[in-house]
């Protein structure tokens, strides 16, 4: 058991990063079914073929469509066929099974969505109360149920939730009192022979399945503090839900993530205004700013005290010999304390899903100066005060 110091106690108000596992409220087991076909039925309802997990389906039970990037849409299930075609009330677990939804068009749904009993984290509306990885945990479930572990499309969908939305779970232990390393608090890190793993679990009622786990303390990790304890404490890997699934992601296949992950943002930082082509720089007029972008990205500045200000202006590319069609770009300048690519993936990232069809080009103040900001909107500033020492 890797050990640290226990967290000092916080202020008043605010938490300390561990924390006791809430008591359950009736969300679990959390009913999943992966979807593995599409049928238009109406304009407004279809049919989705899948593996049932977790628990039972039964018709009028409300549902939770679940895809790329938090995308989230509420379903009834209007009736229920079996393999045979054959009209049923329930699709009991661990049973294909064929779901009409009701409020749905074959366009809401992809290949690999998730339909799911339970809403995601970030759902504005019919938020879990606890810790949950719907998405997640159904593209678990049917790894090992269909064996998708050389289905390219389904592992990447997988590791890219993985990579960039999971927050997971991981068991924490109080040391033995009377030892050396009494007072402090450790991770519960898993040994199978000779090698070690990080438990990680998507949800509290994965965690409650584990065995020898008698302190309910946890911990929240994100991709990238998974594998910054992995590297520190030579871990073989990560282990996801062991106790259920047993989906293991080795080191190497983590390095490689990380490499891949830091080529993407590097390529979103890395894009340049070309000199040599015709560009104008506008501001869009007032009622017709794209404030969800704004919303978006100046929720991640809040989290990050190194970004200072941020510009929003659009770069038109008129018709030029090259180009047939005019274009436009959005095109966001931030003021940094450091220049640093995780940054700029960040916003690349929250911004993703507000682009309506146009490119993202991000530049430095530090690199562009007040000769193109001044033309553009401030749209966000940080207000507290920052003072140097010397």
């Amino acid at each position: 058991m890797g050990l640290f110091d226990r967290k000092k106690g916080k202020p008043e108000g605010e938490k300390n990063e561990e924390q006791i596992v809430p008591k359950k409220d009736g969300i679990f087991p959390i009913v999943t079914l992966v979807i593995e076909d599409v049928l238009a039925l109406t304009s407004a309802e279809v049919s989705v073929l899948g593996n049932v997990h977790g628990g039972d389906i039964k018709v009028g039970d409300t549902m939770f469509l679940l895809g790329r990037s938090g995308r989230s849409l509420k379903t009834t299930v209007r009736s229920i066929q079996d393999e045979m075609l054959s009209k049923i009330a329930v699709a009991e677990e661990n049973t294909n099974a064929s779901l009409v939804l009701d409020g749905l068009k074959q366009g809401d749904i992809v290949k690999y969505d998730v339909l799911s009993s339970v809403n995601c984290m970030s759902a504005e509306e019919d938020k879990p109360s606890d810790v949950v990885n719907p998405y997640l945990t159904g593209l678990l479930r049917d790894v090992k149920a269909n064996d998708h572990i050389t289905n390219n499309e389904y592992m990447g969908r997988l590791i890219e939730y993985l990579v960039n939305e999971a927050v997971l779970i991981t068991p924490m232990m109080h040391a033995p009192e009377g030892g050396k390393e009494e007072g402090k608090i450790g991770l519960a890190l898993l040994r199978n022979g000779e090698n070690t793993f990080l438990p990680a679990f998507t949800d509290t009622y994965e965690l409650e399945q584990a065995n020898g786990i008698n302190e309910k303390l946890i911990k929240p990790l994100d991709f990238k503090e998974a594998k910054t304890i992995v590297d520190n404490s030579d871990c073989n890997g990560l282990a996801l839900n062991p106790s259920t699934e047993g989906f293991v992601v080795p080191k190497e296949l983590l390095d490689r993530i990380e490499h891949q992950k830091k080529n993407i943002d590097n390529n979103i930082r890395e894009q340049k205004i070309d000199k040599n082509e015709p560009l104008m720089l506008a501001i869009p007029n007032e009622g017709k700013e794209p404030e969800e972008l704004f919303n978006a990205v100046k929720e991640y500045f809040a989290k990050e005290p190194r970004v200072q200000r941020a510009w929003y202006g659009i770069m038109v590319h008129p018709k030029s010999e090259t180009r047939k069609e005019e274009s436009q770009d959005h095109l966001i300048i931030v003021d940094t304390l450091e220049e640093d690519q995780d940054i700029f993936g960040a916003i690349g990232r929250v911004a993703k899903e507000h682009l309506n069809g146009m490119q993202l080009n991000m530049q430095t103040f530090q690199r562009v100066g007040e000769n193109i900001t001044n033309h553009l909107k401030l749209f966000y500033e940080r207000k507290e005060n920052i003072t140097i020492v010397k």
